[in-house]
């Protein structure tokens, strides 16, 4: 029969290496965040000229297609309207794209995000209304209507003062 020290010694080295493994799952989690982010988004300074030829560039590829989201202002306040396709498309997006203009800062962000990630979110939703403002308080988009929608562009908006943001899904 073996002695109670060394039952104790025994747990001891069982929670010690449980909370070892712990701490290394955490630091490989964060270091994979960190190289998903840094590989996926260019944050790049840019002139409105060359902002202007990136996006019209980007735009060029999907031709004169509607986007899903169709944003208007009414009343000062931005609206969003999904417009969702009657056909299902055969091939499921894989990309969301967001190319993003900011003239004050003179930056062009340029990211993409791989559409399994987005599917942990709550309720599979993509939410664009991370500001004070709440532009788009009514937008109801999914990823099932990106996957309905299938790949092609998805948001095309310029602001009055150039701001623009271009998403798309690959």
């Amino acid at each position: 029969m073996p002695k109670p020290s060394s039952r104790k010694r025994t747990w001891v080295i069982a929670l010690v290496s449980i909370a070892a493994l712990g701490v290394v799952g955490t630091i490989t989690l964060v270091g994979l965040a960190v190289y998903l982010f840094t590989s996926n988004v260019d944050f790049a300074r840019a002139t409105p000229s060359t902002a202007d030829t990136t996006f019209e560039e980007a735009r060029a590829r999907f031709g004169d297609d509607l986007p899903l989201l169709q944003l208007s202002r009414q009343d000062g306040r931005v609206r969003a309207e999904v417009t969702r396709h009657e056909r299902v498309s055969d091939v499921t997006p894989t990309w969301l794209h967001v190319m993003a203009w900011d003239p004050d800062e003179g930056r062009l962000v340029n990211a993409r995000m791989p559409l399994w990630l987005l599917r942990f979110g709550d309720d599979a939703t993509v939410d664009f209304s991370a500001g004070e403002n709440n532009v788009m308080d009514d937008l109801d988009l999914s990823i099932a209507d990106l996957d309905h929608h299938g790949p092609g562009l998805v948001l095309d908006y310029a602001e009055g003062n150039r701001e623009r943001v271009l998403l798309w899904t690959e």
